[in-house]
């Protein structure tokens, strides 16, 4: 006798299979030929599934590309988290602001459709808000660290700063695909300039 959780399970792996299908296929079309030609009659081709399957994931092209935007959104910050999780709060400002960077760059440069997701957040209202979001989990990892270079700023004031650098540090990643789609070196360098005098400028003011 077949149990219900027997069947089920196969069914829910069928499923993620799909889905992961479904993303992949669209990631391969990001990084051979651009947002521009996404639909999603090609998506269920290149993932070779029928356009009916397609439907029962997602409504529609802006819904994938959300997820997947989305999802490399939430990774930067988790690489960038983790980073911090794992240095001594007391480090100075100028390693703990390359590290942040390097932490990204090395953590997504071999991604697929690097550009692409990246200048997505950027252009898209819906998405570019929730990549704002992810700049207050940095802040909150931040804490540790500016209080131990004596940089003292109100809730407001912090929100404000994250919302700041993010807008910056995005602009900049941007810049540096632009140039090359695995990161061009110097305008990497002058981000992680940027970022430390940022911070340092901070830390100047606080004393």
């Amino acid at each position: 006798m077949t149990l219900p959780n027997e069947i089920r399970k196969p069914k829910q792996i069928r499923a993620r299979q799909t889905r992961e299908a479904i993303l992949s296929a669209t990631l391969d079309i990001l990084e051979e030929q651009g947002i521009e030609k996404i639909s999603t009659n090609l998506i269920a081709k290149t993932a070779g599934i029928n356009i009916a399957t397609l439907y029962k994931y997602f409504n529609d092209k802006y819904e994938i590309l959300n997820e997947l935007a989305l999802s490399f959104s939430q990774k930067q910050s988790d690489l960038i988290c983790n980073y911090l999780r794992n240095t001594p709060s007391d480090t100075p400002i100028k390693t703990v602001c390359y590290g942040m960077v390097d932490a990204i760059v090395e953590g997504t440069k071999k991604d697929r459709a690097l550009v692409q997701l990246q200048r997505a957040l950027m252009i898209y209202p819906d998405l570019h808000s929730a990549y704002q979001h992810t700049n207050v989990e940095i802040g909150k990892a931040m804490e540790p660290f500016l209080s131990a270079w004596k940089i003292r700023l109100k809730p407001s004031e912090l929100e404000t700063a994250m919302m700041c650098l993010g807008e910056t540090f995005g602009v900049l990643q941007d810049l540096a695909l632009s140039k090359s789609s695995r990161y061009d070196k110097n305008v990497i360098n002058q981000l992680k300039r940027i970022v430390t005098a940022y911070y340092e400028s901070h830390a100047k003011t606080s004393k």
